[in-house]
């Protein structure tokens, strides 16, 4: 008895390891791409979940129906997803490396999201968002990007999947059939000899109805070529880093940049991309005030900036004023400016497309009052510009206020 209890265990054993699937129906690997995906039993929408998954998860692929996929976990549970909240390795390769990119970039200043936010990873309203700002959390502004607000999804790659094939029966092209038995069919009768006379008649009402269709059909093309084409409407997108290291994408106009609302009031309607501290300054009355840098953006567009502002607080009115500005320009991120040291001069750089079209960087100085150009250079700095190619000369500074009233004045005594 006690040994065919020792003979039972094992076959028994044998039988369930035989039922259950094997590592060989695994037909590929993917990752989740959403924060969570909820795993269902069957393929049906009334199934129950059998687990829950996050972004990043490794999950094995053993069968594909459409647009549904039937997946394993780590964990040995089996289910089904939809393929649109995969990634395939080689698009997770490429994510964790643009990651990487962007944690190394400076912060442009920081944005508060008054509203929960979904991160996406790439700048499109249909791509995947694999994590959420919590609201009222602060995040830190890397860059912009302009997109389509009505595109579709990203396009990805393929599932290049190969699923194995259910074994078919022998062909029967082979095989003899009924046809090769019967006999050639006979050759197609001769015209008639007036057949062109006859081609010419036409059924009554048969032409007009061919005109209408053809009149239709250019009518409607006609109407398509005439229809002035929607404008595309582009959206601003915003590249963000969370605190907890997470970078992806969200929608600019749902951020605040953080910068006191005592100078954020001097916006005038545009958007404020980016803040840098220049300084603080001691006010016996107001307390510890600072000065600023930031660039702003009028209209959207492919760069991240076409004005920039220099703000100094006033001692003595205990008010914020402009030491310089400029604007009607192109820029780009990153704006670098300096750590303070132990001198009170403060320098930053911008990078600045100029009239013939080259990228260039210019350092300016901040004394805590005035601001002076000091550098300029092609950007990136190891790259010159081809031997034909001279500078643009700098535009010519602008007459101010009391120059201008003090002109017209003597215009008029002439």
């Amino acid at each position: 008895m006690t040994l065919r209890c020792f003979i039972v265990v094992p076959a028994l054993a044998l039988l369930l390891a035989g039922c259950g699937s094997s590592p060989k129906d695994e037909i590929g690997q993917a990752y989740i791409a959403p924060a969570t995906v909820n795993v269902r039993g069957q393929l049906s929408q009334k199934s129950n979940n059998v687990a829950i998954l996050k972004h990043g998860d490794l999950v094995s692929i053993i069968d594909i129906r459409r647009r549904y996929v039937k997946i394993r976990t780590a964990s040995g549970v089996d289910g089904w997803i939809d393929s649109s909240q995969l990634l395939m390795p080689q698009e997770m390769d490429q994510i964790r490396k643009e990651r990487q990119h962007a944690l190394a970039l400076p912060s442009e200043g920081s944005a508060t999201v008054y509203d929960a936010l979904n991160i996406h990873l790439e700048p499109n309203r249909q791509s995947p968002a694999f994590a959420r700002i919590p609201a009222g959390a602060s995040i830190e502004v890397l860059g912009y990007r302009l997109a389509p607000k009505t595109a579709g999804p990203p396009e990805r790659p393929p599932l290049k999947l190969e699923k194995p094939k259910p074994p078919t029966r022998h062909s029967r092209r082979d095989a003899p059939s009924k046809a090769d038995h019967l006999l050639p069919a006979p050759a197609p009768p001769q015209p008639p000899p007036n057949w062109q006379q006859l081609s010419a008649e036409r059924i009554p009402g048969s032409e007009s109805s061919a005109e209408r269709v053809a009149d239709r059909a250019e009518d409607q093309a006609e109407q398509k070529a005439g229809e002035e084409k929607k404008p595309v409407v582009m959206e601003d997108w915003a590249l963000v880093r969370t605190k907890a290291g997470e970078c992806g994408w969200v929608l600019a106009r749902n951020l605040t940049m953080s910068i006191p609302d005592e100078v954020a009031q001097y916006a005038e309607g545009k958007r404020i991309t980016s803040y840098f501290d220049l300084g603080s300054v001691q006010d016996e009355l107001k307390g510890v005030k600072h000065n600023w840098l930031w660039t702003t953006m009028s209209e959207s567009g492919p760069y991240d900036f076409d004005a920039w502002r220099v703000f100094l607080w006033n001692r003595h009115h205990h008010r914020y004023e402009t030491s310089y500005r400029q604007h009607d320009l192109v820029g780009y991120f990153p704006v670098h400016v300096d750590a303070a040291g132990e001198t009170r001069d403060r320098t930053f750089e911008l990078i600045i497309k100029d009239d013939d079209g080259k990228l260039r960087q210019r350092t300016y100085a901040f004394d805590g009052t005035l601001v002076h150009l000091t550098g300029t250079e092609d950007y990136p700095p190891n790259q010159s510009p081809p031997p034909s190619t001279a500078a643009a000369p700098l535009k010519a500074a602008q007459p101010g206020w009391l120059r201008r009233q003090w002109n017209a004045l003597k215009r008029r005594a002439h």
